[in-house]
């Protein structure tokens, strides 16, 4: 396999990076706090719409540009590698824009569709529950008819963004018999009287998590995305392009390496020498780094197969198993660059420092995001080791 550009795709590249040169360096640092670094982040967006480089991958009737996914992850290369704010939108823009592309009605796809990409609406994704962990058939949010629209009764958790999202992509019991049968797909508008959301407190105080009570709110009738009762069907479709997000998503190893890189360049050890000349810490960085590519290259094959029309295998549960320790590894590291300073409360202590203890935690919860690791080993065990279904 070849991982080089394709010619097309280097020209993509070079201007991509010419265009964010020039742009990235007015943005200055980013807000802690969600809620302003969302107002921070709608001007960023509005200038990537307007220059043409939101929803990428997007139909252009839709008013995307049509290119590649493997161009797609180009820009958020180029992105990272710039400086560029992180998503806020990978939800709207990543799956649930897609997701209303393809099963949505044309009304659902003029009333929603251009405001994601202009960043105006921001979405969460009301999926997981409490009693059903990873066992998305097992939800037990329930939908009734309420005149012409439906209401919502239940509880969700874990639902990022919940409080700065005006939508959310729903999935609501509203039938019985089968598990996968009896689900439908919602649109839930969030700013409504019976939509609860509580924040999930970490342990370093942010609540970027919640919980979402859903007591009596009503989603309208024309709302319902696919047929009734063939949630499960739309719902696949999420979860593919969620998948796909996550693959052609920003490389953030590739910044974190380049960050420790840095940190290491800067520091001197205890016997006031530069850390950077220590041969345990060179090995260490070298390590790493050899890590990352290799991270980088997986990342690639998923890439290559999503572009010939392919869905993402096993060795999206080898990429994610790779990287969960990755991740925790270049943080803990830097906290060890840093010394004792790095234990100290974040409100306490230099941001820049601060942010390597909030990423060591928020690291750990890599192994849980997107399918734990349990669960990756088991699609490996099923599919790659040829083990008996669980």
């Amino acid at each position: 396999m070849d991982f080089r550009d394709a010619a097309e795709d280097a020209a993509f590249r070079e201007t991509v990076r010419a265009w964010l040169e020039s742009e990235v360096p007015r943005l200055g640092p980013a807000p802690d706090k969600l809620e302003e670094r969302v107002e921070w982040w709608r001007p960023w967006q509005r200038r990537l719409y307007e220059a043409g480089y939101a929803g990428l991958a997007w139909p252009r009737e839709y008013g995307g540009r049509g290119a590649s996914v493997l161009q797609q992850a180009i820009f958020y290369e180029e992105c990272d590698r710039a400086g560029a704010p992180d998503r806020l939108d990978v939800i709207g823009a990543g799956f649930a824009g897609p997701t209303l592309i393809e099963h949505g009605t044309a009304a659902q796809k003029t009333r929603f569709l251009d405001r994601i990409l202009t960043g105006e609406d921001l979405w969460c994704q009301l999926f997981s529950e409490p009693g059903a962990g990873s066992d998305l058939a097992a939800l037990t949010t329930r939908a009734t008819r309420d005149g012409e629209g439906w209401r919502i009764e239940g509880q969700k958790v874990w639902t990022s963004a919940a409080q700065v999202a005006e939508y959310a992509i729903l999935l609501a019991r509203t039938g019985e018999g089968e598990r996968h049968r009896g689900i439908s797909f919602f649109i839930l508008p969030m700013r409504q009287p019976g939509v609860d959301v509580r924040p999930l407190r970490q342990m370093l105080g942010g609540a970027e998590f919640n919980e979402v009570f859903l007591d009596g709110a009503h989603v309208p009738g024309d709302l319902l995305v696919g047929q009734l009762g063939g949630g499960w069907k739309v719902a696949m479709s999420t979860l593919g392009y969620e998948r796909a997000a996550i693959a052609t998503g920003r490389v953030n190893t590739l910044r974190l390496l380049d960050e420790l890189i840095a940190l290491v360049r800067d520091a001197r050890g205890a016997d006031g020498l530069p850390l950077g000349r220590d041969a345990f810490v060179r090995q260490r960085l070298a390590e790493l780094y050899t890590r990352m590519t290799l991270q980088r290259l997986t990342g690639k094959r998923i890439l290559s197969t999503l572009a010939e029309g392919g869905a993402p295998g096993p060795e999206a549960s080898t990429a994610k198993l790779f990287t969960t320790p990755l991740v925790e590894e270049i943080c803990d590291f830097a906290l060890s660059v840093i010394g004792i300073e790095g234990q100290e409360e974040p409100a306490d202590t230099d941001p820049a420092r601060a942010k390597w203890l909030r990423l060591a935690y928020q690291a750990r919860g890599t192994s849980i995001a997107g399918g734990t690791t349990f669960i990756q080993r088991n699609i490996l065990a099923e599919r790659v080791l040829g083990m008996p279904r669980d």
